[in-house]
């Protein structure tokens, strides 16, 4: 008889983590905006951001071997947020925002290990499945709680006083870090994520981010020595594809706020698009449409990322013939296909990555992963800033798409042939 599942209290800090992403995420762009800033300066601090989460990966996850409980290092991660926002409140120098927006994006980072490792603390193997599934529900009403309290803020007043938001959420997460979470005498290993297909899928969908050992030269040979071979091309297709996945996405996202400032979009009105995101991705992370993504079906990852290619490409045409409050209707409709793609690639990338990874050496096939997408969504908003800049958003946006239907076109080129071969043989 399977044990009865007890919704660990922990779980309830999720929820203030998530409200400070989805606050900071936009405030930021907007205050950059507000500030006189152009798309190039919300490119670097996106860039900034992104670039954090590989030496904070490594630091973080170090920490959290060598101190071997969980309360402390959430502790640390919520004060260092609280500071960081705080100085980010005060600040009006754009060069300042930037900075501490990086600062903010290592001390964040270690949230997401720390929740990963309550869940394989604090749950039993035959329920970890429910447990990630209400860690997916609590993120996504943490994102709405953020992104609801910023509408509210915004229908009365100034923008500045939405920077107000992130600081208490932080004070709160320092709270529940306190108050509920309970250190467990038996820890697991970082390594033991890579033990559970749903412990992993979780803490990737969370965070793309896992350096349980600093990737290596050697790790990055033998990824393109493997990519030669037909017997060993899966993880480096997989990680080369999810590489595109996001310089696709942060070429598009990074610039699309600042395309909604131009057409002069009020800030409640780009607030509440981001509320319009959220429930889609929180709709389509229910089990009814994820559950298919789980397992890991090629197919279902190309037809999603066919899907948000074919929006953004339909945001490169809305830059050149919508202009105004039109472009508010139609970002509506592109956000609905964004949304409904997001959380299914993900899940199912995820899903693959653990099906596909090699028993020995998890480790340094996860750092290399972890490196290759944290570069990619640096240059993804580094370049985005740029070419929107210097050759128009339509551009931007066009690439974006490229990059989406390059992703798609590889998995459907390496993936698509073998599962046939496959179903032959059967």
């Amino acid at each position: 008889m399977a044990e009865k599942f007890v919704i660990p209290r922990w779980l309830y800090a999720i929820i203030p983590f998530y409200a400070i992403q989805s606050c900071v995420g936009t405030f930021i762009t907007l205050r950059i905006r507000h500030l006189g800033g152009s798309v190039i300066s919300v490119a670097l601090a996106s860039s900034a951001y992104n670039i954090a989460l590989i030496p904070s990966a490594f630091i973080g996850g170090k920490i959290a071997d060598y101190v071997g409980k969980r309360r402390p290092i959430l502790a640390l991660s919520a004060v260092g947020q609280l500071l960081t926002l705080s100085l980010i409140a005060m600040s009006v120098d754009i060069n300042l925002i930037i900075g501490f927006y990086a600062v903010y994006s290592f001390f964040s980072s270690f949230s997401p290990t720390v929740f990963s490792l309550l869940l394989m603390d604090t749950v039993s193997k035959e329920n970890i499945g429910e447990g990630s599934a209400l860690s997916f529900k609590y993120m996504i009403y943490g994102s709405l709680t953020g992104n609801a309290l910023g509408f509210l803020v915004l229908t009365a007043l100034p923008l500045t006083a939405m920077a107000l938001l992130p600081v208490g959420f932080s004070a709160i997460l320092i709270v529940l870090s306190l108050a509920l979470v309970r250190d467990s005498k038996t820890a697991a290993a970082r390594q033991a994520i890579t033990f559970n297909a749903e412990a992993l899928i979780t803490r990737l969908t969370h965070l793309p981010v896992l350096l349980l050992k600093a990737p290596k030269l050697d790790d990055v040979r033998n990824l393109v020595r493997d990519a030669r071979s037909t017997v060993s091309r899966d993880i480096p297709l997989i990680m080369v594809t999810n590489a595109l996945f996001f310089l696709g996405a942060n070429l598009f996202f990074t610039s699309y706020t600042p395309f909604l400032k131009a057409n002069r979009l009020t800030n409640l009105e780009i607030t509440g698009l981001s509320i319009f995101i959220t429930v889609i991705n929180g709709l389509t992370s229910t089990q009814r449409f994820s559950g298919f993504s789980k397992k890991g079906d090629p197919g279902m990852v190309v037809e999603f990322m066919s899907l948000r290619a074919m929006a953004f490409l339909f945001a490169a045409i809305e830059s050149l013939y919508f202009f105004g409050h039109d472009v508010l209707y139609v970002t509506l409709l592109l956000y609905l296909l964004i949304g409904m793609a997001y959380t299914n690639i993900t899940i199912g990338m995820n899903a693959l990555l653990y099906k596909f990874m090699p028993k020995e050496g998890q480790g340094s096939t996860l750092g290399v992963y972890s490196a290759i997408n944290s570069v990619a969504m640096f240059l993804g908003s580094l370049l985005s800033g740029n070419i929107s800049f210097f050759f128009g958003y339509p551009v931007t946006f066009l690439l974006s798409s490229i990059a989406l239907f390059g992703a798609a076109s590889l998995f459907e080129w390496h993936f698509k042939p073998k599962r046939s071969v496959e179903e032959e043989l059967l």
